[in-house]
């Protein structure tokens, strides 16, 4: 006969009895574990309790704090971000502050909470009060304020310059509106003097001037007789000549608005062209306003990390800057002094973070918030996500009343639900414990296998899931047996016996699920298999087998004083067991019903999942309340149009002409897509895409040359000679080509020691700034810069090319701009004799002229973020896949024939053709199962395995597998499709729940499998063992499925999205895997054997 499921042969089987799901010899089971464990009960206790006082250091160990910004990825990207972070000691750290007008209702409160912000009007709707909005002349002077702040705080010896786009005009560490406007209204801005034409090297007039205002004096801004009407002059002068800048630097609800009384005349509702410029239908008296505005600060990494304080949280020092308000926490933030991180890291203490740093700013400049709220933009995560994790502990106390309440209506009984709870509490203590030594002999002998990620804070709450299922299961086996008439002793055998062969089973499944981890390349993914392992090792020892014994000491204890009560028949336990009953059997009477059912759900499901597209979304992860999601909000809605900071990394010799070259060809690529292309990389007011470029900064040298050529003579540049006095081929002009190594080399280190002296309208770029762009590999000689300290050919091994990535949270656009912009480096890549993403030894650029360039890579913070969900998703889906293949083997070793090898061989040879036939067909399922999951790649590996196996293991066992696993893939796939319902996408918490559904609904099929099985074994029909199942196994499922279902119920109310999503969707696995055991599995068996029962 063949044995079919859904319409699909399984197995072929020659003998209806032999062949059958059970084989007529006796069923595997723990009987010499049993023999083993029950007469040493009150040994095993003490073990436990000795073990236990061992897991503590480790579990100390685990204290450490996760840094959930620490991917712990394998990755170019991620190592490109490091080496602009380590190595390219001069970029610096740019953070930004948001500063928004408050609603007017709320002027001068003394509160500033994001609540009171000025509603968003869109884009182009402007503000109409306070007149001019953020362009307000009070609000520019809180603003102003803010930012003397900024420059006399303590922390303002690590800042390092900014350079105005809009004016020109350099400042140390902040750059805020009032920069502006005070440059531009004291004359000294590029707008106001003329310039040279950076391109054509030629005199160009001011664009505009502070000379002439009409009406109006020109006044400075610090002057006491400054009005509204100068500010609003000011504004539209920048507005109109700074190439879109200085509106750039406003939120895009910028406007200019119409009032009679203004002295202004301007576009009404004009909208910004692609060129800077703005057009208008109507032109009228009226100001530019706004809601919003930009304080930025630059911070020297370098610096900072050498005296004290570090930008990794995981090696920052513990501290705790939060306050309790009832139930929640609020910030506080850990004020930190320079002197003491200072004095902390020349002792050997742990760094300050800067997170803390962060929000001690924010705070203080909060402080002067009166018309404005400020806000720190998308910076302390860790911070808020601590604050969030530790908000939400009342949740887990409730969730804890309620599985203990629920776990007593199952039990009826408060002692075993003290033993299960005792379980509970020394699994988690295990794991923890296993998870800490492993951190601790990992760094002693640097063998480390544990990377805790934020997938670590999953793990309790997996075995706890586990350790419910698997304690009922062991407690409702003691109590049927003890019904039936047999001692505490017997009982504990028999439970052990039985239901431990059960619980091996699904431990062993559910470990070999997570080790499919172990094959991904990502370190995080490893080590949360590993973790998941020991967490699951720990809750079968002790949940499993543990806890039958308490309930047996504890039994015998009561009865060696007359105590001891014969457990009642008829007790309900959370349900009627008749109930539980008909479920199962009524579903195998119904099978074919169900199985279309089943396979119409599925089929409508499995679009529903492949739909699902990859994407960060905050709420899905905080408080959608708290001021890091606000504000991250707030950039999406009101500074859309501009760009996250991205970088692109170039190793290799910068100071071969034909890098120059490319970089200009890389620019043209850029900016030649078409309207159907990604445009995901931010422009500049002119229309071209923003990418800024060592070369951008030698043709601002160039300019500067013409202007002045004083500072270049007198660092060696001989404007007399052919060669410049350096063997350098000059351009028509007579000055440095760009096309000549010793001409660049010169330029380099002119730029590097002496930055870009001001020019022609040009303010000075210094050489902190300019090293941002291009490095040197040693020291340079001031006097000649072209030559090092040392006398020797200096060499420049790395450039950085800036750009903006706007959208950044939205991965479906950033992966195809990311593939476009690599399409987009060819000119760098005809430059490597390797693929740009391999990083090459930079040492050989310098002796091969043709292929200057060894490594090349976008990287930075957007790029990196995204690479690392991506990897993950993709990996956790990969490896996801693996543990069902994983499963299914493991499930056909627990199932395996007992019978010798040999002697099935030689009774396959009897009929060497059907023997033939029955050994291949596990094979073909297995190649189409691994083909549709995997690959073809893996498909024809897997088929060979299935052949070894088949007749090693046998091919009954390989259908009880599928049989076992297949309702599980179907839970799977009808997961995701509800999470592409309730309007989620794939990110790591709903792929991490994907997978912690295998691990713990094949343990519920399992579970219902064994109990038929042995029923089957005593020679009871499928019917009767059906129901059986259900009465026994359903009701320690349906306890454990509810208990389980309303604690993560309970999470689901946390206002911390990542809990409310986990507690959602657990909740939603829970319930699937109950009726994937409950009601697929008995129409799958009642499909099997539909002969058997239509005979019945």
């Amino acid at each position: 006969m063949l044995l079919r499921a859904s319409g699909t042969v399984v197995c072929e089987l020659t003998q209806p009895v032999k062949y059958s799901l059970v084989r007529n010899h006796a069923m595997r089971d723990f009987t010499h574990v049993a023999d083993f464990l029950v007469p040493r009960s009150r040994q095993s206790h003490f073990i436990v309790l000795v073990i236990s006082v061992l897991m503590l250091p480790g579990l100390l160990a685990t204290f450490s704090p996760i840094d959930i910004e620490s991917y712990s990825l394998e990755s170019p990207e991620l190592d490109a971000n490091e080496v602009l972070r380590e190595e390219f000691t001069a970029a610096g750290n740019l953070w930004a502050f948001g500063i928004f007008v408050r609603d007017s209702e709320h002027f001068g409160e003394a509160a500033s909470e994001a609540p009171l912000i000025a509603d968003y009007t869109g884009k182009g709707a402007g503000l109409r009060e306070p007149v001019g909005g953020i362009l307000n002349l009070t609000i520019l002077r809180e603003i102003d304020a803010k930012a003397a702040i900024m420059r006399q705080h303590e922390i303002s010896e690590f800042y390092l310059p900014l350079a105005s786009e809009i004016t020109g005009v350099p400042t140390i560490g902040a750059l805020d509106l009032t920069t502006d406007f005070r440059a531009f209204m004291s004359g000294v801005s590029v707008l106001t003097n003329p310039r040279i034409d950076s391109q054509t090297l030629t005199m160009a007039p001011a664009p505009t001037n502070w000379s002439d205002c009409g009406v109006l004096e020109c006044l400075a801004f610090d002057d006491p007789g400054v009005t509204q009407a100068h500010i609003d002059l000011a504004a539209h002068r920048m507005a109109s000549h700074s190439d879109g800048a200085f509106l750039r630097f406003l939120s895009n609800d910028r406007a200019f608005l119409s009032d009679p009384s203004s002295v202004v005349i301007g576009p009404i509702g004009g909208q910004m062209q692609d060129d800077g410029t703005i057009t208008s239908e109507q032109w009228g008296p009226g100001r530019w306003s706004a809601s919003a505005a930009w304080l930025l600060v630059n911070f020297d990494r370098h610096s900072m990390q050498n005296n004290g304080w570090s930008f990794s949280w995981l090696n920052s020092s513990s501290e705790f800057g939060y306050e309790w308000d009832g139930v929640n926490l609020d910030t506080r933030p850990v004020q930190n002094t320079v002197e003491g991180c200072r004095e902390s890291a020349e002792t050997g203490g742990d760094p300050c973070s800067v997170e803390w740093l962060y929000l001690a700013l924010e705070e203080e400049l909060r402080a002067s918030d009166d018309r404005v709220v400020t806000l720190m933009l998308a910076e302390s995560v860790n911070v808020e996500i601590n604050r969030e994790l530790l908000s939400s502990a009342y949740l887990l106390a409730i969730m804890t009343g309620v599985v203990v309440l629920l776990l007593w209506f199952s039990l009826r009984r408060a002692s075993d639900v003290g033993i299960v709870g005792v379980g509970l509490l020394l699994s988690l203590l295990w794991m923890q414990g296993l998870i800490g030594w492993a951190m601790i002999f990992g760094q002693k002998f640097a063998l480390e296998i544990i990377f805790r990620s934020q997938f670590s804070n999953l793990l309790p709450i997996l075995v706890l899931a586990l350790g419910i299922d698997d304690s009922l299961h062991a407690l409702h086996r003691y109590k049927e047996e003890r019904r039936a008439g047999m001692s505490p002793k017997q009982a504990a055998h028999t439970s052990i016996r039985r239901v431990g062969r059960a619980i091996l089973l699904t431990s062993s499944t559910t470990i070999m699920a997570f080790m499919a981890n172990m094959t991904s390349s990502i370190a995080a993914l490893r080590s949360f298999g590993i973790e998941a392992g020991l967490g699951v090792l720990s809750a079968f020892i002790l949940t499993g087998l543990w806890v039958p014994l308490v309930r047996l000491d504890l039994d015998l204890w009561m009865e060696s004083r007359g105590k001891l009560r014969e457990e009642r028949e008829g007790l309900v336990h959370m349900i009627p067991e008749s109930w539980l009953a008909s479920v199962t059997t009524g579903s195998a009477r119904l099978a074919p019903l169900v199985a279309a059912l089943a396979i119409l759900l599925t089929l409508i499901a499995s679009p529903l999942m492949l739909s699902l597209e990859g994407d960060f979304q905050v709420e899905d992860f905080l408080e959608a309340d708290s001021d890091l999601a606000v504000g991250i909000g707030l950039v999406n809605e009101r500074f859309s149009d501009e760009g996250e900071p991205g970088f692109i990394l170039v190793e290799g010799d910068m100071a071969n002409p034909k890098v120059i070259v490319a970089l200009g060809e890389l620019r043209s690529n850029l900016n030649s897509h078409g309207p159907d292309d990604s445009d995901q990389i931010s422009r500049l007011p002119t229309g071209e895409v923003e990418l800024r470029a060592i070369d951008g900064i030698l043709t601002l040298a160039k300019a500067a040359m013409v202007w002045n050529i004083a500072p270049f003579t007198e660092a060696g540049w001989d404007p007399s000679a052919d060669d410049g006095g350096l063997g350098c081929d000059k351009d028509p002009l007579g000055l440095p080509s760009l096309e000549d190594r010793d001409c660049l080399l010169f330029l380099y280190g002119f730029v590097l020691t002496r930055g870009v002296p001001e020019s022609g309208g040009y303010p000075p770029l210094l050489p902190s700034i300019t090293a941002e762009f291009i490095q040197s590999s040693e020291p340079l000689n001031f006097e000649r810069p072209w030559l090092t300290e040392s006398g020797g050919t200096p060499h420049s091994p790395r450039a950085s090319l800036r750009y903006g990535l706007s959208s950044p949270e939205q991965f479906a656009l950033v992966g195809p701009a990311l593939v476009q912009l690599e399409g987009d480096m060819s000119p760098l890549q005809n430059l490597s004799r390797s693929p740009l993403r391999d990083r090459g030894d930079v040492s050989q650029a310098y002796s091969d002229e043709d292929y200057p360039i060894t490594w090349a890579i976008p990287t930075g913070e957007p790029v990196i973020r995204f690479v690392a969900a991506d990897s993950m998703q993709d990996e956790m889906q990969d490896t996801l896949l693996l543990g069902v293949v994983f499963c299914m083997i493991t499930l056909w070793w627990g199932f395996r024939e007992e019978a010798p090898v040999r002697q099935r061989w030689e009774e396959g040879m009897e009929a060497p053709v059907t023997y033939a036939l029955r050994v291949g067909s596990p094979m073909a399922v297995m190649a189409v199962i691994v083909y549709f999951l995997l690959g073809p790649d893996f498909s024809l590996a897997f088929a060979g395995l299935a052949l070894v196996l088949s007749v090693l293991w046998g091919t009954a066992p390989f259908a009880i597998a599928a049989v076992t696993t297949g309702p599980i893939f179907i839970v799977i796939i009808w997961l995701y499709a509800l999470v592409a319902l309730a309007g989620y996408g794939l990110n790591m918490v709903t792929v991490a729940i994907a997978a912690m559904s295998l691990g713990v609904g094949i343990d519920y099929v399992i579970h219902l499998m064994e109990r038929f099985r042995e029923e089957r074994e005593k020679g009871v029909t499928p019917m009767a063992s059906l129901a059986a199942v259900g009465s026994a196994s359903g009701l320690a499922l349906f306890g454990s499925a509810v208990s389980d279902i309303a604690g993560f119920m309970v999470i689901n109310q946390s206002e911390m999205g990542f809990f409310s999503t986990f507690g959602l969707f657990c909740a939603l696995m829970i319930g699937l895997s109950l009726l994937a055991s409950m009601v697929l599995t008995p129409a799958l068996l009642g499909i099997l054997h539909r002969r058997t029962l239509h005979n019945g």
